[in-house]
């Protein structure tokens, strides 16, 4: 089954971060405002070769005109106009570097209903990186918008630009998120939580990165990382799943899903999709392992943490099969009485009647020619008349023990359930499926039984 999550680079903030994240590194246009309102009388009059060293004006009042309507300017569109009119009149403005900042928050503005947008704003925040390389802004704009621009086969150029302004807004969160700079109207927790979500945006276009570029290792550590910083994202969980499912690393794979599945809080996915992905879980865990067995504990452990512990194992039913059969063929080998005993079962079960009319029935087993001349079972049940025996697994029954009359007192002490039995007999009939072979007043060594044992028409090996 296949789940489509999240459009190649989706990487969604929650609004609230988003909000406090468009908001740092405003300072440069916060300072450009209040020059502008200083000098904004002598801006007028006033030529360029006059100003003071240092010092930015406005290269005339239209000038000025022009950025105040800007700022008064609360529609994106209108003010993206505005801003390139001033662009336009006066290229060689003082203020462009403020400029382009304001350029690229109006652009982002805009480009989550405007995908044209977005590629202008990935060129804008460039220009502002190359005045300025750690601008933590522009590096966060394109960390956020250049995946969804590039989708799943990007440009190389553009795939670069990511991971640089990516591993910026890594450098650069601690920075961003400084205690001293958290608003007073946020909680110390929820400003935590929004450097996290800021960590794992990185993280998770990091990871568009290197999964364009065929980096398995690289896109792993990159979600790895994403779910540590923000451990609520049940989008990204379930991409991680996926990949480590197509590389073939089913118990992590199967974790991330049950935690896709499982998760409820804040960033969880919507109640069908967790269904679905339930579904698939349910079904892949059981065709990994065989059954359901540990199933229950990886969802209740998933629910409650974003990755893997440490050394997960699921052994496989592949895994599980051949140890089970290197077990029995050891036991073949090791055990003459129960390779008759497998070599009947394989024997009737494939051949049916025929065989066992013919080679089985009312012959002695093992037979006095074996190396081994009893048989070896676990006590599954017992009553005065029948014992069921589990030959090849102690707990399921496959051999019955019947007798003509019921075993006495004294027999019935020596039989007990879960302990070990020997015997030999006359086998009387067979069930193919669930495999059991019933034997007819039968010798148990060491066991007065009521009614003599039976004697056979020959012996068989």
């Amino acid at each position: 089954m296949e789940f489509c999550f999240m459009r190649a680079g989706k990487w969604m903030l929650a609004a609230g971060t988003f909000a406090l994240l468009v908001n740092v590194g405003t300072a440069p246009i916060a300072r450009a405002q209040a020059a502008g309102q200083a000098t904004g009388q002598a801006a007028a009059g006033q030529a360029a070769g006059g100003q003071a060293a240092g010092t930015k004006n406005y290269k005339d009042r239209d000038e000025y005109e022009l950025y105040s309507k800007i700022t008064q300017t609360a529609d994106p569109k209108a003010k993206l106009t505005l801003l390139q009119t001033w662009q336009d009149k006066y290229p060689q403005s003082d203020f462009a570097s403020d400029r382009n900042v304001l350029f690229m928050v109006t652009l982002n503005q805009l480009a989550a209903n405007d995908p044209a947008s977005r590629q202008k704003l990935i060129d804008k925040s460039g220009e502002v990186l190359n005045a300025d390389p750690k601008n933590f802004q522009a590096n966060y704009f394109i960390t956020r918008w250049g995946p969804a621009v590039g989708g799943a086969s990007p440009a190389p150029d553009l795939v670069s630009k990511v991971e640089t302004a990516a591993h910026g807004v890594i450098d650069g969160v601690s920075t961003a998120f400084d205690p001293t700079k958290k608003p007073a109207n946020l909680s110390d927790a929820d400003f935590q939580k929004a450097k996290g979500q800021t960590e794992a945006l990185a993280q998770n276009a990091l990871a568009w990165a290197a999964t364009s570029k065929k980096d398995n290792a690289a896109t792993e550590s990159a979600y790895k990382a994403s779910l540590q910083a923000d451990p609520g994202q049940s989008n990204v969980a379930a991409q991680y799943g996926k990949m480590l499912i197509g590389e073939k690393k089913y118990p992590e794979g199967l974790f991330e899903y049950a935690r896709a599945a499982q998760y409820d809080g804040p960033g969880a996915l919507p109640p069908a999709t967790r269904q679905q992905l339930m579904d698939y879980f349910n079904k892949a865990y059981k065709d990994f392992h065989g059954s359901d067995e540990g199933k229950d504990q990886m969802l209740a452990q998933a629910k409650t943490q974003a990755l893997p512990p440490e050394g997960l194992q699921i052994t496989s039913a592949a895994d599980l099969a051949n140890k089970q059969a290197d077990a029995l063929n050891a036991r073949i080998n090791s055990d003459p009485a129960f390779k008759i005993w497998y070599a009947v079962k394989q024997n009737v079960q494939d051949k049916g009647d025929a065989f066992f009319n013919e080679s089985v029935k009312e012959y002695e087993l093992p037979g006095d020619a074996a190396p081994s001349k009893t048989f070896s079972g676990t006590v599954v049940s017992v009553d005065p008349s029948k014992v069921t025996l589990g030959i090849e697994d102690p707990t399921k029954p496959d051999a019955s023990l019947e007798f003509s009359q019921p075993l006495p007192a004294a027999a019935l002490d020596k039989i007990k359930v879960g302990e070990k039995v020997e015997f030999s007999g006359i086998a009387y009939s067979y069930v193919k499926d669930p495999y059991m072979l019933t034997f007819k007043d039968p010798t148990i060594p060491g066991v007065q039984t009521a009614a003599p044992a039976r004697k056979g028409k020959g012996k068989k090996r």
